[in-house]
């Protein structure tokens, strides 16, 4: 964004209302390349803006000499009026009286029309002197008004803080989210064109912290789904009522003024949305769901991160667990199909969360059905409990299960301006679970022959693990291509090398034994020796050797690795080539500043590389054993804990209980008792450990309204009561 100063030029007005002309200083100043070539003949006007460009175009620019210059002003002038019109109506341009939009027209300023070394490029807007938000265009960009409406959002962004936020005395917006600029330009346009939209962003990048820079232009799903839930104006205020530097969610979440909890229910209404995209505002959810259908048939990053790929339990077929590095972000979620078995009464799940992991550890999660169209016909509740087990079940005319994971933290939003979008995967934390599943498989799992199937049209099964090659591809029959493993394209694959899991490969040249495995795609380059690519990495065009790893979500192009280096986290280089032969890299470069890896021999203790997460120990299959089956299905989810001990001495005060609950154990307890208490299901809410004191205190301000049991463990003995929590 570039910041000139203006002046103002004073036109007479013909009519008390009519707004009033700026032309820039640069362009009032004859020392100027562009200022040379100012002159009121090359400019045209209507009720909001001015139009103006420079010598290149010619008095009538729609006869100029190079066609790339060639435009209509008052085709744009038309077009501009038409598209704030609707910015007014959404409540974003804001011209009551007072404001200086409402005496002054926005400049639009015609890129390229003043030559070469005039002021060039494609478009951008913003506030250059404080007084009238402003764009510059190229000709071309002003072809139709998608562009514009983009760039008109952006002066109006900084319109937002000339005549709202200064006068209020709230300062400068978003100063640690400046990501939000784009998002929202976006999403305004969207609204007005949302034909324009895409699902490439959030389908790779929606296990990220909302406003991650990844995704600087393509985080406005959830502005679509507050736009529904909420209204427009909630997002308008987000810009006229925000304090300098708070994380978008945190003034949200202020504005609409719920709790934590509500909060966390409500963003969940978001993710469960980005199941099928389920938008009707103008139509826009038909528009995502053909893009998504469109990447998922061709574009190798749409295919390897819209459905998470959890990784299967080695001793227990129905028992999964979310990999660490693709758990979900705060408010970034999960998506993952349930393919049903055919005989199955219903997909029965056992969640449980990781609270360990992280101080905020907390869920939101629930199933989805889409018919075949891919409308959402149905959710089901919202469960947040960190260990609960549930059931869904398609009805006639539904064919599809999403089940959909959001990381919700327990009591407070954690992104701020010293956690913020810039800091990357070791640095946000992370809320990871694990789900034992019955009656169908999560994707990834299911017949390999209906696995991407969209990518198999013309191939062969491989003699040599059973995986799909595509004809045009070689691959020697020493090498392993497991099932659901896939190579496309021009592929060189020999040796022993093995493709195991998910994993995908197209025209890359892969010799000796390298490894590539888990969901891990490599397009184009060259591996060799024993090179190893895992977890979701996406290699492009890499010369990769010796002792190499890539994973986690790595994402990395045109490099050379070598030697034992590793490259992990999310970190992702790809706009320079370079060349690094040691160290262990998680922290996310800066695409902005065009970094390449530090190669510094740092090791997994470096600063960059420490977690803000801890460690978790994986559940055991026993820990997320299954109370129900098809055979006890339904009645099996709303029965008593088993099995049922003897009624307990435990004496528990007030009972019901509001806030404190007293639990005084039986005399005969030792030093060695716990006390555990759980809902009905199970799930425990707290445990006290080796209790000394005969009365022992516990807080259920936190807790549902509901019954809950307390169980006391003691010589040999498990004994229960019943305690009704009534808020």
């Amino acid at each position: 964004m570039k910041y000139l100063l203006f002046l103002l030029l004073a036109v007479p007005s013909l009519l008390l209302a009519q707004k009033t002309a700026y032309i820039p200083t640069y362009l009032l100043d004859n020392a100027t390349i562009d200022g040379g070539q100012f002159t009121w003949s090359k400019t045209a006007e209507s009720d909001n803006f001015t139009v103006i460009w420079g010598d290149a175009a010619g008095l009538d620019p729609q006869s100029a000499t190079d066609p790339d210059l060639v435009f209509d002003p008052q085709e744009i002038l038309d077009t501009m009026e038409w598209i704030y019109n609707q910015m007014v109506d959404y409540g974003f341009a804001w011209d009551t009286i007072g404001t200086n939009l409402h005496l002054y027209k926005i400049p639009v300023i015609m890129l390229n029309t003043f030559g070469p070394d005039g002021v060039t490029g494609w478009a951008f807007g913003g506030d250059p002197d404080g007084i009238i938000g402003t764009f510059w265009a190229h000709p071309l960009a002003m072809k139709g008004g998608h562009v514009a409406a983009h760039e008109l959002t952006h002066s109006l962004q900084a319109q937002c803080n000339i005549d709202y936020r200064s006068m209020n005395g709230l300062g400068p917006v978003w100063q640690n989210a400046g990501i939000f600029w784009e998002t929202h330009a976006n999403f305004m346009r969207n609204l007005i064109y949302p034909q324009d939209v895409s699902a490439w962003g959030m389908d790779l990048y929606h296990i990220e912290t909302w406003g991650d820079w990844k995704n600087t232009y393509e985080n406005y799903a959830l502005l679509f789904a507050i736009a529904e839930m909420d209204g427009t104006n909630i997002i308008n205020r987000l810009w006229r009522e925000s304090h300098p530097q708070e994380y978008p969610l945190q003034a949200y979440k202020r504005l609409i003024g719920f709790n934590q909890s509500a909060f966390n229910d409500h963003l969940y209404d978001y993710a469960k949305r980005m199941a099928t995209y389920d938008f009707s505002l103008n139509n826009a959810g038909a528009y995502f769901r053909q893009y998504r259908k469109n990447d998922l048939n061709g574009w190798l990053p749409s295919i390897q991160a819209t459905w998470t790929i959890l990784e299967q339990d080695t001793l227990s077929s129905t028992h999964y667990s979310v990999p660490i590095h693709l758990a979900p972000e705060e408010y970034a979620y999960n998506v993952i199909p349930i393919h049903l078995h055919p005989d199955s009464c219903a997909v029965i799940m056992r969640f449980k969360g990781h609270t360990e992991g992280n101080p905020q550890a907390g869920w939101r999660y629930g199933f989805v059905a889409a018919t075949s169209d891919g409308v959402v016909s149905r959710y089901s509740e919202t469960y947040n409990k960190p260990d609960q087990e549930m059931a869904f079940e398609l009805e006639p005319d539904e064919t599809v299960i999403y089940f959909v994971v959001m990381g919700a933290p327990r009591d407070s939003i954690t992104t701020n301006p010293t956690n913020d979008t810039w800091k990357g995967y070791p640095k946000h934390f992370r809320f990871p679970y694990e789900l034992t599943i019955s009656g169908g498989v999560p994707e990834g799992y299911q017949n390999p022959a209906n696995f991407r199937a969209q990518l198999k049209n013309w191939g062969h099964i491989h003699p040599y693990g059973g995986g799909w090659i595509e004809n045009s591809a070689t691959v020697a029959n020493s090498v392993f291509v497991g099932p659901h493993a896939i190579v496309l394209g021009n592929a060189n694959i020999s040796g022993d090398v093995q493709i195991t899991e998910t994993a995908l490969v197209r025209d890359a040249t892969i010799s000796g034994n390298v490894i590539i495995e888990d969901n891990a795609f490599v397009l184009g380059g060259t591996l060799s020796d024993n090179a190893r690519i895992s977890g979701q990495a996406f290699i492009e065009n890499n010369t990769i050797s010796e002792d190499a790893t890539v994973h986690m979500r790595a994402r990395v192009s045109n490099y050379t690795l070598r030697g034992d280096i590793e490259v992990g986290g999310d970190v992702i280089v790809y706009n320079s080539s370079g060349d690094c032969d040691n160290g262990v890299y998680y922290r996310m470069t800066n695409y902005y500043q065009d970094n390449l890896l530090e190669c510094d021999g740092r090791t997994a203790s470096h600063p960059d590389n420490l977690d803000v997460n801890n460690s978790i120990t994986g559940f055991s299959a026993s820990d997320l054993e299954l109370l129900c089956n098809c055979i006890n299905y339904p009645g099996c989810l709303t029965v008593p804990i088993k099995p049922v001990p003897r009624q307990s001495t435990l004496r528990l005060f007030p009972n019901p209980v509001n806030t404190e609950l007293y639990i005084q154990c039986p005399e005969q307890h030792d030093q060695n008792s716990v006390i555990k208490i759980t809902d009905l299901m199970g799930n425990p809410l707290a445990c006290f450990y080796s209790v000394t004191d005969d009365l022992t205190s516990f807080n259920v301000a936190h807790i549902d309204n509901g019954i809950y049991i307390v169980h006391i463990s003691h010589s040999g003995i498990h004994e229960y009561q019943k305690i009704i929590v009534q808020h």
